[in-house]
């Protein structure tokens, strides 16, 4: 009985030892791999675009004497983009030439936003329309990304 028990605990422990022993020395190689160690392809930087306090008319639900409810609120932020270091000097010089229309874009897009825009943790649906007007008025190759930070909401 003691041979036949050792007999098959030998036998599982050359298993488990056969198993575990060629993955515990050697790496797995997968296609992806070499990207990890790679520098990155784009470095980007930061150019702004302003700051922005813009006064928001807000309309609520219609109460039961059916008219509607108004309210405003103050939504500030500075806007930043992300681009290449090599795209920093053609954005600069757009930036030079469209800095009042891009503004009233900017504002356009925060006064048309609905208040469930302006509540979002992300902003990400204000911030899809703000990359729209800004490509439309920059390029898109110029602007890889948008920043909004400092925001305040405050109501009036």
């Amino acid at each position: 009985m003691n041979q036949l028990l050792y007999t098959l605990l030998a036998a599982f422990v050359a298993v488990v030892l056969v198993a575990v022993l060629p993955g515990c020395g050697a790496r797995p190689t997968y296609a992806f791999d070499e990207l990890d160690s790679m520098p990155a392809q784009d470095e980007l930087v930061e150019f702004p675009l302003g700051q922005y306090s813009i006064p928001i008319p807000l309309v609520r639900s219609l109460e039961i004497d059916h008219s509607p409810k108004r309210n405003r609120l103050v939504f500030s932020f500075e806007l930043h983009a992300l681009t290449t270091r090599d795209g920093k000097s053609q954005l600069s010089d757009s930036w030079e030439r469209h800095e009042g229309k891009l503004r009233d874009r900017v504002i356009q897009v925060c006064r048309n936003a609905k208040l469930e825009d302006l509540e979002e943790p992300e902003l990400a649906t204000l911030k899809s329309h703000l990359v729209d007007a800004v490509h439309a008025e920059l390029g898109p190759k110029s602007v890889r990304k948008l920043l909004v930070s400092e925001i305040i909401t405050q109501k009036l």
